[in-house]
């Protein structure tokens, strides 16, 4: 997953995920949540918190946007001190990759305004000795609608498993929810503009289904 789209309403965020916030910034509307901005995430700490976090996890090597799922199974990341948390996000940008000209479509969920998408954050120390949250998705296989897309998509958490998630039974959650076979039938997938491409760009004319212009659209 590349970008992915948040533009519920501050209660509807404090609602589903039960968490609440003084702040009204950290719930304005984005439409292109790309790596490196600021997004709100849910953690459990001592209680269930919500704060701004940065997407992107710095290593020595590079920012880490996503893990797989086989990673936190195998527990291959665990020198990166990461501890498990929620995404909030309306829905996702994933791009056709069979043809020449890649162009992006919208999914989201039918029936949910806000989905839960697993992630893992770390605690980061700047040089000037302040401390700041940067966090990345947990990826999986795509299922059978997402395949002719992109391999890989969000694994999307069931609103049961919240809880679950971010007290730290994040390998538990993933063997029992994520199978290989797994179907996830409310999904809706649309094409938009390819406006989407443009980081600068941040409107809700981004997530307008257009019309199929070519057969292999």
């Amino acid at each position: 997953m590349k970008r992915y789209v948040l533009h519920a309403e501050k209660k509807i965020v404090e609602e589903v995920f039960d968490v609440t916030s003084s702040s009204e910034s950290l719930f304005d509307p984005s439409y292109n949540v790309f790596p490196g901005s600021p997004m709100p995430i849910i953690f459990n700490d001592t209680d269930r918190k919500i704060k701004s976090a940065v997407w992107g996890i710095r290593s020595k090597k590079e920012k880490l946007t996503s893990f797989s799922k086989k990673d936190v199974e195998e527990n291959s990341i665990k020198d990166l001190d990461l501890k498990p948390c929620l995404i909030p996000a309306s829905g996702f940008y994933l791009w056709k990759q069979s043809v020449d000209d890649k162009y992006p479509f919208y999914i989201r969920m039918l029936g949910r305004e806000i989905l839960g998408l697993a992630g893992l954050y770390h605690e980061a120390e700047e040089k000037n000795g302040k401390k700041s949250l940067e966090f990345a998705v947990i990826t999986k296989s795509s299922n059978v609608l997402l395949q002719p897309l992109e391999p890989t998509m969000p694994c999307i958490l069931d609103p049961e498993n919240f809880e679950q998630w971010i007290k730290g039974n994040e390998k538990e959650v993933l063997q029992s929810q994520f199978q290989d076979t797994q179907l996830i039938p409310d999904l809706a997938v649309y094409r938009v503009p390819e406006l989407v491409n443009d980081p600068s760009k941040n409107s809700k004319e981004l997530i307008q289904a257009i019309p199929k212009l070519r057969d292999d659209d």
